[in-house]
C-alpha cells in the first residue's frame, strides 16, 4: 500500500483559505438571493397595502449574518460594508412600512427603491469582482496562477523599461514524478501545498510567486542586485529542504527544489526571459540539484 503524506495545514491567510473562499462566493451569492425574494415580496405586499410580516425578514437576516465566521479576513471589510447597507435599507423599509401606498405616495418612495437597487447592484459588482479574482488563483495551492503572473510580468517589465531591476526565479520540485510514483499523487499535492506555503512566507510581502504549472513555480523578485537575488534564491533552497515532511505512517520525506534565475532586461520579452531562467534552471538540475543558478 503507498503510504500517504500527511497534508499539512495552509496558513490562515486569504490566499491560501481555498476553503472560505469558496464558502465567500457562495455567502455572496446566497445573499444576492435571499435579498431579491425578499425586496420583491416587500414591493408585493407594500403596494397591496399590506405589512411585510417581520418572519420574511428571517431568511435575509440569516444570509446576512450566518456566514459571518466563514468570511475571510481580507474580504471581511467588504461584507461589514454590505451589512451595514443592509441593515440601513431595511430600517428605512419598516419605516415606509408603517405608512400605506395611500397616504405615502409613490413618488416618495423613489429614495428607498433607489437605495434598494443600488444595494442589488453592489452585492452583484462584488459578487462578479471576486470571482474574476478566484478566476486568477490556483485552487491546489492557492497561489496565483499563470494567468496572474502574465499579467505581473507585463506590468514588472513596464517597471524594468523605467531603469528599476527585477528577477524572475524558475522554481521546480526535484525529483516529484517520483514521489508521486511512490506515494501517489494526494501526497504529492500535499508537497505542492506545503512548498507553496513555505515558499510564500520566506518571500517578502511585495515578491510575486504563482504556480506555474505542475510542479513549477515562479518568483518575481523586484529592486535587488544579481548578488542579492541569487542568495535569495539559494535560500530558498534551504528553507524547502529544511522543511520537515513525513508520511501518515511517520516516514520522513526529504524534498528539495531547484532554481533557475535570471534578469528582466530592458528592451526585452518577458517570455525570453523565461526561456533563460528555464536554462539556468536545468543547469542546477544537472548540477545535483537542491541548488540555485543564474544566467544574466
Amino acid at each position: 500500500m503507498k503510504a500517504q503524506l500527511l497534508d499539512h495545514a495552509l496558513p490562515h491567510h486569504d490566499a491560501y483559505s481555498l476553503v472560505a473562499e469558496d464558502s465567500y462566493l457562495a455567502s455572496l451569492l446566497a445573499l444576492h438571493s435571499a435579498w431579491k425574494g425578499f425586496w420583491q415580496a416587500w414591493l408585493r405586499e407594500y403596494f397591496r397595502g399590506n405589512k411585510l410580516p417581520r418572519q420574511a425578514e428571517q431568511g435575509l437576516l440569516q444570509a446576512l449574518h450566518g456566514p459571518e465566521t466563514q468570511i475571510p479576513e481580507t474580504q471581511r471589510a467588504h461584507w461589514q460594508a454590505l451589512q451595514l447597507n443592509y441593515h440601513e435599507i431595511l430600517h428605512q423599509l419598516q419605516s415606509d412600512s408603517a405608512r400605506t401606498s395611500k397616504d405615502f405616495p409613490c413618488p416618495a418612495l423613489v429614495p428607498t427603491i433607489d437605495a434598494a437597487l443600488a444595494l442589488e447592484q453592489q452585492c452583484f459588482e462584488e459578487i462578479v469582482a471576486y470571482s474574476k479574482n478566484l478566476g486568477e488563483i490556483d485552487m491546489l495551492t492557492g497561489l496565483p496562477n499563470r494567468r496572474r503572473m502574465e499579467q505581473d510580468l507585463i506590468r514588472e517589465q513596464a517597471l524594468v523599461e523605467r531603469k528599476t531591476t527585477s528577477f524572475i526565479a524558475m522554481i521546480d520540485v526535484d525529483h516529484f514524478k517520483s514521489l508521486n510514483d511512490t506515494h501517489g499523487h494526494a501526497a504529492g499535492d500535499a508537497v505542492l501545498r506545503t512548498i507553496a506555503q513555505g515558499l510564500r512566507l520566506a518571500l517578502r510581502h511585495y515578491d510575486g510567486l504563482y504556480r506555474y504549472g505542475g510542479e513549477e513555480f515562479l518568483a518575481i523578485l523586484p529592486g535587488l542586485s544579481e548578488e542579492s537575488a541569487l542568495l535569495t534564491a539559494e535560500r530558498l533552497c534551504r528553507h524547502v529542504a529544511a522543511t520537515p515532511l513525513q508520511t501518515v505512517d511517520g516516514h520522513p520525506l526529504h524534498v528539495t527544489v531547484s532554481i533557475g534565475i535570471t534578469p528582466l532586461l530592458p528592451g526585452g520579452a518577458p517570455h525570453e526571459r523565461m526561456a533563460m531562467a528555464d536554462t539556468a534552471l536545468y543547469q542546477a538540475k544537472q548540477g545535483g540539484r537542491n541548488q540555485a543558478r543564474f544566467v544574466s
